[in-house]
Parts: C-alpha cells; sequence; structure tokens
C-alpha cells in the first residue's frame, strides 16, 4: 500500500475555507431535501476542483450534483454529469473507484424512471472499464464515520482514498473535503 498524506485543499484558510463552508452547507440542503438549492453550490465545488487540477474530487462532487439534479427531475443534466465524472476517474486512472461507484450511479438513475439514462450508463461502463483490474479493496475490519466530520458528506468505503495509519489503523481521506477520516 502507497503511504501519502492527504491533501486538505478545501480545509485551508482563505477562499478554500469558504469551499468547505458551502460543502457543508450544499450536503446539509441535499439531506434536507433542499436539492435545488443544493445543485448548483455543488456545481460550482466540482467545477472549481477541477479547475485546481482534483480531478477526483471534481468527480466525486459532480455525480453528488448530479444526484441533487436528478431528484429536482433534470435526467438530461445529471447524464451530462454523471459521464463528466466517470471521464474525469477515467482519466486519473481510478478505473477500481469508479468500478465501484458505478451500479450506485445506475441504480440512482432507475429508481428515479429515467432507465434509457440508466441503460447508456451500463453500456458505456463496460465499454470503459472492460478488463481493467480494480482497487484493492477496503481494510476488511476498517470502519468509517457515516458522515465526514468536517463537510458534513456521507461516507461511503468505495468512495474514500485509504491511507497507511499509525498503529495498524487505517486511515481514509473524505471524497468530497480531503479530511482525515480515522477507520475503527
Amino acid at each position: 500500500m502507497v503511504r501519502h498524506r492527504p491533501r486538505r485543499v478545501l480545509r485551508q484558510a482563505g477562499p478554500r475555507h469558504a469551499g468547505l463552508r458551502m460543502l457543508r452547507r450544499a450536503n446539509q440542503m441535499m439531506e434536507t431535501g433542499q436539492f435545488a438549492q443544493a445543485y448548483p453550490l455543488l456545481l460550482r465545488l466540482a467545477d472549481v476542483a477541477a479547475a485546481r487540477g482534483m480531478p477526483i474530487r471534481a468527480a466525486h462532487l459532480y455525480l453528488r450534483a448530479a444526484r441533487a439534479r436528478l431528484e429536482m427531475g433534470g435526467a438530461e443534466d445529471a447524464f451530462d454529469l454523471a459521464r463528466r465524472a466517470i471521464r474525469l476517474m477515467i482519466d486519473a486512472g481510478q478505473v477500481g473507484r469508479l468500478r465501484g461507484l458505478l451500479p450506485g450511479i445506475i441504480d440512482a438513475f432507475e429508481q428515479g424512471g429515467y432507465h434509457d439514462q440508466a441503460v447508456a450508463l451500463r453500456a458505456e461502463g463496460r465499454a470503459l472499464l472492460g478488463a481493467e483490474a480494480g482497487q484493492p479493496p477496503a481494510p476488511a475490519a476498517a470502519k468509517l464515520p457515516a458522515r465526514c466530520p468536517s463537510c458534513n458528506a456521507p461516507v461511503r468505503a468505495d468512495e474514500v482514498t485509504w491511507a497507511g495509519g499509525g498503529r495498524g489503523r487505517p486511515v481514509a481521506e473524505c471524497a468530497y473535503c480531503g479530511s482525515v477520516l480515522q477507520a475503527e
């Protein structure tokens, strides 16, 4: 396992600190069903992450914006955002991570009744992922918090970046803000 220090780009002072506040606000809005208010915030954060050369963070934010847009009934916009996120993951060499995320993305379209978009994403995923090897699995005994303590985003083991931790305890990096998450 490669050990690295997680980047805390959204947690630093100044304008980036404002980004973390915006992300918290967007995640709270998503949690309370205020999708129309969360959508532009998530989209802006994703665009900023992409412009700053953070493709993985941008991809996760585009996917979160796509979920908000789906809840608002904007299947075509959500489809475009999902495809943008998929392309960012592929370009960043995160095939394994994408392999874990893609079923959830497709399911979100299916659950919303957008079967044509789900079929198109499934076909695109098969074409892109083919026989590529997946990401190493998360540590078996690791249990992550349900929400990131910094940005309040939901934490899923297939979305975080795993890094070596001290004393045999694995640590993970939040996919949205880059905060260190201690696994139990």
